[in-house]
């Protein structure tokens, strides 16, 4: 941690808000600094840095500076339209999404929140020849433990995929331009947590951008049991896949939201 005395106005904002107590405000230098077990308990979450007014701290080289502004938020009506609007798409258009958009789509990805900010998250986003090479290797395991049996001892749930499946139905992948898998480490603190929080937030920024999504149990469990595929996208060997999703251009359009039945909610805000 590098402090600009001449910034720092000795606010102490830092201090106050490091969870882990790594930062301490030296009444003397008036001046933030680590604490003795600083550099061992600080988990380089940049708090530090976001909260600082003047931009007087810097951490692991990361100044103000190389941080982005903070910017105006989506206005709260318009919020709601996206998470009430919001669909699973599983009718796309073939076309592939532009760079630019898939350049946006991946570099959102490294804001993803981690649960002490573990950070380990790694991602692999395929296009239209990678998901034909990885249903060609479904395809094969997948009629094998549907023929045997097995399949239905393990999801007797989804048999009435089964007849589809053997005719050729691409239930998995359905016919998506792009697929993105999250892979965390095995002994992540939060490691099914952060994967999914990576793709919920992954999924609202596509729908900003006229992207539809769908969440895939399926693909997420064949990425899971056949080595194959984790071999396929260099799953590490001490990481678990723990999500998947469809992605690309709708080739369906939406004319309104649903209006779902309500959940329970209890608390402060119960219903009289």
């Amino acid at each position: 941690m590098e402090v600009d005395k001449k910034l720092c106005t000795g606010c102490a904002q830092c201090a106050k808000d490091c969870m882990v107590k790594a930062i301490e405000f030296d009444k003397e230098e008036k001046v933030p600094r680590f604490a003795v077990d600083g550099t061992e308990t600080c988990i380089h979450c940049q708090h530090c840095v976001a909260i600082c007014p003047t931009g007087a701290l810097s951490i692991d080289g990361v100044t103000a500076a190389d941080c982005p502004a903070a910017g105006e938020l989506p206005e709260v009506d318009k919020m709601e339209n996206l998470i009430r609007q919001r669909r699973s798409i599983r009718r796309f258009t073939e076309e592939e999404l532009p760079p630019e958009i898939l350049e946006r789509l991946k570099n959102i990805l490294h804001w993803t929140p981690t649960g002490c900010n573990n950070h380990g998250l790694q991602f692999f986003i395929a296009g239209k020849d990678e998901i034909a090479q990885f249903k060609a290797v479904s395809d094969r395991w997948v009629r094998f433990l549907i023929k045997s049996g097995i399949m239905g001892l393990l999801l007797p749930r989804y048999r009435r995929y089964f007849d589809s499946v053997l005719a050729g139905a691409d239930v998995i992948y359905r016919k998506a331009p792009h697929l993105i898998i999250v892979m965390a480490p095995k002994k992540a603190p939060c490691c099914k947590t952060d994967q999914v929080i990576a793709l919920s937030q992954f999924d609202m920024f596509a729908q900003s951008l006229g992207v539809g999504t769908c969440w895939c149990g399926f693909a997420e469990y064949a990425f899971r049991l056949i080595p194959q595929l984790r071999k396929m996208i260099g799953c590490p060997k001490n990481y678990v896949v723990g999500g998947a999703m469809l992605f690309g251009r709708a080739s369906v359009e939406y004319q309104r939201a649903t209006m779902p039945s309500k959940f329970v909610i209890r608390g402060q805000i119960d219903e009289k």
